[in-house]
Order: C-alpha cells, then sequence, then structure tokens
C-alpha cells in the first residue's frame, strides 16, 4: 500500500509550540510513520505545509497533494486527524471529500481508516469536515473579539514593532507593549520636523515631501528595521500617518477582502479607516500631537508644491495650476539657456496648447488685482504667532474630542453585542455620537482653512510687509508668491485650443479660478 503523509500546524500547535513544547511538525511525523511501519504502509511522500492558510488555494502543498490524489498516485493519505485536511468553507470542504471519493483514496488517521467508497465512512467523514469549520468559526470569532478587547486596552498586537519602538512582553499579565528605542526615536522625529516644518538645503529652508524625506535618509546611510534596504515614500507616509507615535494603538486599520477568482479564492488587502479601533496605549509617544495633528493636516491637503529633492523652485504656481482638459496639473518649461519659458501640460494625448509663462503669470496678477486688491498685509509673522497658537490650540482640543467620541462609538458596539444595550438605545446613542463626531470634523476643517490661510499669508514676505497683495507680489521670492497664491486661490484653471492659438494672440487663453478669500473692494 503506497501512500503519503501530510503535515500541517494548527493554530494550537502554533501556540503550544510558544509555550516550550517542541516543534509540532517533527513529532506528528515521527507518529505517523510508525503508525505506517506497524500498518506494512510504504510512504511514498511527505507534505510539509508551512505556510498557515485558511482555504485550500493558499496552502501549496494541499494542492499538490489534492493533484496527485486526483491522478490516482497514492492508495492512502496519513494524517493526524482528519481536521488537518480542510477546515476553510464548505467549497473546499467538498472539494477534499469529492477527490478522495472519486478515486478511493484513503484517509488514515491513529484513531481511524476512512474509506471514501462506505457510505458511513463518507458521512463520518464529511461530519468532521462541518464540525472542524464549526470550531474554526468559532475559534476565529474569540480571537477577533480578543484582539480587538486588547486594543482597547493599549496592548499592542502586531508581530513587528513600528520604527522607533521594541516589542516588550508586560509584566504579570498577557500581552505586549511598546518600548522606545531613542536611536530611532530621534529619526521619527526628524521626520515629522522635515515634513512639517522643513529643513534648510543649499542656504533655503524648504518643507520635505515623502520621496525627498526618503532620499534625505538613504543618503545620511539610515536603513530602515525589517527587510527592507533603503527608505521609500510609503513607508515615510506610513510613519508619518500612524497615530503609535502618539501613544495611541490602531486596530483594523488594514481590511482583507476576499475575491473570488477562477483558481481559487483569492486574499487583497486594502487600507481603511473608518470602523479601525483607535485607543490610548501603554506606550510612550515619540512626538507631540501637535506635530501629528499639523502632519495630517498637510498629507489631506496634499498642500507642498511638488519640488524635486535639493532643487529650488522655479514655478510660483507648482500644485496650483491645472489643465481644464484633463484635470492635471500644468508644468513649468525652459528652453536650452531658460531664455524662454512657457506653461504647458505634460499628459500625452491632452489637446491643452501651451503659453508664455509672463504672460500667464500676468494674466493671473491682473485677476489678483481686481478681485483681491483691497487686501492689506498688516502684521508680521511674529505678530501673528499667539492668534495661530490659540487656534492651533483649538484645533488640537476639537481633534482629541473627535478620537474620544470614535472610542465611545466602539463601545457602543461593544454594548450592544453584550446585550447591555437594545436596539432602541443603540440606534438612539449611535445617531447621537455620529452626530457629534461630524460636527467636530466640519468645525475642525473650517479652524484648519483660517489657520492654513494665516500661516501663508504671514510667511509670504520673509520680511514685515504692509501693502496691497498685488504690490509686495513682485518683492517676494518664487517660493514666497507660491504660498502667497496658495493662501488666495485654491485651484487656478488653465484652458487653450489649438485653433485659437492659430487665430489669436499667445495670450489667447483663459484663466479660471477659485478664490479661497472673499473678494474685497479696494
Amino acid at each position: 500500500m503506497l501512500c503519503a503523509i501530510y503535515l500541517r500546524k494548527s493554530r494550537a500547535d502554533i501556540e503550544a509550540e510558544a509555550h516550550g513544547e517542541g516543534e509540532t511538525l517533527l513529532r506528528h511525523k515521527t507518529a505517523l510513520l510508525e503508525l505506517a511501519q506497524k500498518m506494512n504502509i510504504t510512504i511514498g511522500a511527505v507534505y510539509e505545509e508551512i505556510v498557515s492558510g485558511e482555504t485550500v488555494s493558499a496552502r501549496p502543498k494541499m494542492q499538490k497533494l489534492l493533484s496527485e490524489v486526483g491522478a490516482g498516485v497514492w492508495d492512502g493519505v496519513l494524517v493526524t486527524e482528519i481536521e488537518r485536511l480542510a477546515r476553510g468553507d464548505t467549497m473546499d470542504q467538498g472539494l477534499v471529500a469529492q477527490m478522495f471519493k472519486a478515486t478511493g483514496t484513503k484517509i488514515i488517521t491513529p484513531i481511524k481508516t476512512y474509506d471514501p467508497t462506505n457510505e458511513f465512512d463518507e458521512e463520518y467523514f464529511e461530519f468532521g469536515l462541518f464540525m472542524a469549520r464549526r470550531e474554526f468559526t468559532a475559534t476565529n470569532r474569540r480571537l477577533v473579539r480578543g484582539r480587538e478587547a486588547s486594543a482597547k486596552e493599549g496592548k499592542f498586537l502586531g508581530s513587528i514593532a513600528p520604527f522607533g519602538y521594541k516589542k516588550v512582553k508586560l509584566e504579570n499579565e498577557k500581552g505586549f507593549s511598546l518600548e522606545i528605542i531613542e536611536e530611532q526615536a530621534r529619526i521619527v522625529r526628524a521626520v515629522f520636523e522635515w515634513y512639517v516644518y522643513g529643513t534648510e538645503i543649499n542656504g533655503i529652508r524648504k518643507r520635505l515631501g515623502f520621496k525627498a524625506v526618503a532620499k534625505r535618509l538613504n543618503e545620511l546611510c539610515i536603513s530602515p528595521q525589517g527587510k527592507s534596504e533603503s527608505w521609500t515614500s510609503y513607508g515615510i507616509r506610513n510613519i508619518l500617518k500612524n497615530p503609535v507615535y502618539i501613544g495611541k494603538i490602531r486596530y483594523g486599520y488594514r481590511k482583507v477582502k476576499k475575491k473570488i477568482s477562477p483558481d481559487g479564492v483569492k486574499k487583497k488587502t486594502r487600507r481603511t479607516a473608518k470602523d479601525a479601533v483607535i485607543s490610548n496605549g501603554l506606550h510612550e509617544p515619540i512626538v507631540s500631537t501637535d506635530i501629528f495633528y499639523k502632519a495630517q493636516e498637510l498629507i489631506s491637503q496634499n498642500s507642498h508644491a511638488p519640488v524635486k529633492y535639493k532643487t529650488a523652485l522655479r514655478n510660483p504656481l507648482a500644485g496650483i495650476l491645472y489643465c481644464a482638459k484633463c484635470g492635471r496639473l500644468m508644468t513649468y518649461r525652459s528652453e536650452a539657456g531658460g531664455k524662454r519659458k512657457y506653461i504647458a501640460c505634460n499628459t500625452a494625448g491632452c489637446k491643452c496648447v501651451s503659453s508664455p509663462f509672463e504672460l500667464v503669470e500676468k494674466r493671473l496678477l491682473e485677476i489678483l488685482n481686481v478681485c483681491l486688491g483691497g487686501y492689506l498685509i498688516q502684521k508680521t509673522a511674529s505678530e501673528n504667532t499667539g492668534l495661530n497658537s490659540e487656534i492651533e490650540d483649538t484645533i488640537l482640543e476639537t481633534k482629541q474630542k473627535i478620537y474620544e467620541y470614535r472610542l465611545q462609538r466602539e463601545n457602543i458596539y461593544d454594548y450592544f453585542e453584550r446585550g447591555i444595550y437594545d436596539e432602541k438605545t443603540f440606534k438612539e446613542r449611535l445617531k447621537e455620537v455620529g452626530e457629534r463626531i461630524s460636527e467636530l470634523e466640519e468645525k475642525t476643517a473650517l479652524q484648519s482653512q483660517e489657520l492654513q490661510n494665516m500661516n501663508k499669508l504671514s510667511e509670504s514676505k520673509p520680511v514685515a510687509a504692509a501693502g496691497r497683495l498685488t504690490e509686495i507680489y513682485g518683492d517676494i521670492d518664487i517660493e514666497g508668491k507660491n504660498r502667497l497664491l496658495k493662501a488666495v486661490f485654491a485651484r487656478i484653471v488653465y484652458d487653450k485650443n489649438a485653433e485659437e492659438n492659430r487665430r489669436k494672440a499667445p495670450d489667447s487663453f483663459t484663466l479660471g479660478v477659485y478664490l479661497r478669500l472673499p473678494e474685497k473692494n479696494k
């Protein structure tokens, strides 16, 4: 009798190994080889499933075994228990049962040998698979609830600690927390500092985007932890968006969405923050809540000009001038020697025609003069500092309230599941908290916009400036012009057709503007 051995770890086996009970697959393999010797069975192959997967499509050794069973290679398969073959959904269980039944391949365990061609053994086999699936579902449900409860208690649930921390076991209780690695923590603080406030490069202080921060760290020969050899823009973005650095624990941020495909069930990971559990962690924060929330505002607004690392800004319209035909950002170009500069759309196939840069800028200044010529800049940045700080404190307090209400919302779901709230109370409380969160989020958005406008207007000139916006425009540098225009305009839309370019003058383009500030008479 020629048979194969199939070995796979269960979740209980993994937990037992963590407590020092020895290597599971080795013990199971030894026991099944002894069983084969007693039953005078010849073992032709041993399949050890290293990858732990819920479905057959996620277990390559199982797929190979089933293909050989379907081809009639084996008279039987030895497993420690029937649940090791299939613990997934009814589709997987049906596939395994039908494959063994069609070829008459026996399933041999230390307790019983199942002959799928025998109707009683077939029924017992299918019942065993059903009970395995039921136990698997119940175990998963308990684990998810347990992990959510641990997250709400502030415990760290990840397998790998975020950069800047190390994972530590909690004393006298289950679970883990995080401990700061000061050498890495300094890097994290620098990342937030560079992204929010900027750094001095070639004598000019400028904010750095994700890619520029990553490049700077790589140039400084600072390595990220884990398998990555260098920093990437995605890694920097993950650091800036992770609330773990302000002492929070986030659970449920990454969701796994299952998708049916012709070759089985595939898993696709996606990000979502709508129903994530965010609670106060047991660990110490690395950065202040102030700089963290400023980073979130900048990320959501994407307000920085798209400038390459160590390259001075050349276009005062960077990040604000859009093509009317394709919706993409317009680009600034200059011919050899820089004698001719013009605005163009880089999108392949776009029919929007370019125009000389000086004509576009001149037209924009005319619009600025008509709409906002009456605005005066009367305060220096230092005089605005007190008011800005007051607004920043208000924004911080509001955002902290939003987090508290989100935690309340999670507790409402928990109380409903535990039967503390009836359905009517559950809906009323959920509606009340949801409305409160919406009000606070709207309030925060308005406050943030006000603060952003004040900051940009105060920073538009490096020294104290008083006068009309159109009067000081020519006296400030390109980066100052860019900040000033972004404080005034939410968006500028450029349009020009090829027919118009042939028939009319080079200035036959149109500019549509969306103001951040209301118009004011001179």
